[in-house]
């Protein structure tokens, strides 16, 4: 005698083949996107902090000097020097590696034009702070700069500073030796010659630049 077999059997059959399958899929894959993690991190902050690199310019601190560039030159004849006292203090935290003086003249005349004629700069450097009134080195003095025209100071130009003066804190004791050279010229009839370097005002501005230290690779 044949077994008949219902569709409502085979159906069901067919359900639960289908059922098991995919549930035996989802097992797979949630155990394929299954992982353990682990994390570890400073219960300390881990402090950084940056560098400051500061350089300020002001007229030596020495009573009976002058006033620094804030104290005008007048009245210069062929032949004069006119020295000026400058302290330049580096107030960051880091370095410095080199400096370069420039010189802006807003009023652009021969006195900062004529390389030849016009002015010539010398600077110096004092390991002490400059004697009051005649302005000696009591200390050691070096040349920071030997004689340049003013007309080359119209790009910066390097100067040669103590190392010691570039550390954090350091301060130098600067000397600008301002000198107009030797120069003959004829006014006739009251009527200055032409070309002259006579009777000009130039306005100057001293910027002195300080590069960082060398960059460093820190390994404690």
């Amino acid at each position: 005698m044949r077994k008949l077999i219902t569709a409502g059997s085979v159906g069901a059959k067919i359900a639960i083949v289908v059922a098991a399958t995919v549930g035996g899929t989802a097992l797979v894959g949630s155990s394929v996107f299954a992982s353990l993690t682990a994390t570890a991190f400073n219960t300390a902050a881990h402090s950084v902090s940056s560098g400051t690199l500061k350089l300020t310019q002001a007229a030596s601190g020495v009573a009976g000097l002058t006033a620094g560039f804030t104290t005008a030159v007048t009245g210069v004849a062929p032949g004069d020097i006119i020295n000026r006292f400058i302290d330049l203090s580096n107030g960051g935290t880091l370095a410095g590696a080199s400096m370069t003086l420039g010189l802006a003249d807003s009023a652009a005349t021969k006195l900062t034009t004529d390389a030849v004629n016009g002015l010539q700069v010398t600077v110096k450097e004092c390991t002490v702070v400059y004697t009051t009134v005649t302005g000696a080195c009591s200390g050691t003095e070096t040349n920071v700069l030997t004689v340049t025209p003013a007309n080359t100071l119209l790009s910066a130009t390097a100067i040669t500073v103590a190392a010691i003066d570039l550390l954090p804190a350091g301060v130098a004791h600067f000397k600008f030796i301002i000198n107009l050279p030797t120069n003959s010229e004829v006014t006739t009839n009251g009527t200055l010659p032409g070309g002259t370097l006579q009777g000009l005002t130039s306005l100057l501005t001293w910027t002195v630049t300080e590069t960082q230290r060398a960059a460093t690779n820190t390994v404690a």
